[in-house]
Parts: C-alpha cells; sequence; structure tokens
C-alpha cells in the first residue's frame, strides 16, 4: 500500500498492515485408498501422510465420513476375520490426537483417559453409513499447548471391546470396486497463525484503528 491519499488539496497518510495472532482454519480429506496398501493392507489400520505440514494446531474437527456396509473384524486370535454384526456405534483413534475418554469393558481397570478421537452412531450396519457432525454429536479435540508440526494421522477403526485387545473393524472390496469399499474422513483443522487484520488489505486515510 504505496499509494497517497489527497484530502482538500493536502496529502494524507494511509491506512498500516496490522499484523495480528490469529485462528485459521483448513479443510482436510482423509480417504483410506489413500495409504500404502503394501504396508497397510487393512484400511482399517492405516497411516496417511498429509498434503502439507499442519502447525501451531489447537483443534481438530471430524465434520464428516463415509463408511461402506457390511465391516468385518480384523483379528490376531485365532479365526482371523469374522463378520462384524450387531453394531451400534464405530469408533476412530487416531494415534496421539486422542482426546475422548473411554471406560474400560466389563470394569476391569478405571478407564482409558483420551481413549478415542471420535464416535460414530451406526444406525445399520449392513448399509452405508454417513455422518455429519450437523445432525450427529460433534466430535472435536482441543490441543492445550497446540501440535508444533502434523504431517501424518494413524487412524484406527474399531469397536468398544477392541480397546484392549488391539482389534479393528475393515471393510474389503469383495463383492463390489475397491474405491467403493474405501472410507472417508473429512476433517477441520484449527490452527494459531500470524497473518493481517482484516482490514489491512482496505486502503484508507485513516492511519490507526481500534
Amino acid at each position: 500500500m504505496n499509494r497517497v491519499f489527497d484530502y482538500n488539496g493536502a496529502a494524507v497518510s494511509h491506512s498500516k498492515p496490522v499484523k495480528q495472532l490469529k485462528t485459521v482454519k483448513k479443510m482436510l480429506v482423509v480417504d483410506s485408498g489413500d495409504r500404502d496398501v503394501q504396508k497397510y493392507p487393512y484400511n482399517g489400520d492405516f497411516v496417511v501422510y498429509l498434503p502439507r505440514v499442519y502447525e501451531n494446531v489447537v483443534s481438530i474437527r471430524l465434520a464428516g465420513a463415509e463408511f461402506p456396509e457390511s465391516p468385518k473384524i480384523r483379528s490376531e486370535a485365532p479365526g482371523g476375520s469374522a463378520a462384524a454384526t450387531g453394531i451400534l456405534y464405530y469408533i476412530i483413534d487416531i494415534e496421539g490426537l486422542n482426546k475422548m475418554d473411554e471406560c474400560s469393558v466389563g470394569s476391569d481397570r478405571s478407564g482409558y483417559p483420551d481413549g478415542m478421537f471420535a464416535k460414530i452412531p451406526v444406525e445399520d450396519n449392513t448399509k452405508i453409513v454417513l455422518y455429519n457432525d450437523h445432525s450427529n454429536p460433534e466430535n472435536i479435540a482441543h490441543y492445550t499447548p497446540a501440535i508444533g508440526k502434523l504431517d501424518r494421522m494413524h487412524i484406527r477403526t474399531r469397536l468398544h471391546s477392541h480397546k484392549q485387545s488391539g482389534d479393528y473393524i475393515y471393510w474389503d472390496a469383495s463383492g463390489s470396486s475397491t474405491i467403493r469399499n474405501q472410507i472417508s474422513l473429512t476433517f477441520e483443522i484449527e490452527m494459531l497463525d500470524n497473518v493481517f487484520d482484516d482490514f489491512s488489505s482496505f486502503e484508507s486515510r485513516i492511519a490507526e484503528r481500534g
């Protein structure tokens, strides 16, 4: 901004840009198909590398999610995979980002502080499950102090009973296309940033503003 304003024949100063510490938001879509399928063959437990490094993250909100129908349970116990039936809700774990506390099955211990990131209601797991936080309970995690750098997410989808066992649920491609059997998560990431205030791009003869 280098123009000079004329006011009744006299040159006057113009407004100056003002820097402020503000929060900025960025939307992020994570699809399980973006993972390294050789390293993570199952879409219920995988790591995805983010398109940019998000710095000074103060909150992450799950704005929406899409899950295919008919999940299976992946277990290291004898028998391996099995169909998952009678599911009331899915749980999403994101390593290092969980902020929701979780009790323990059978009261075998006090519970799990920061045990999960999100809880997704399921009406019928034989059909596609669509989550939207405008019509379902919000899932938002706040971080104090802010996360310095976030460049990847380790995501696991599971049931409440899987917390201790390490099992998880996943969706395979049998009888359908691979794309249809991937899960998708939409996040809103809120970050602290040094930016100019809302009026810095507006040139005016007013030099200062409250």
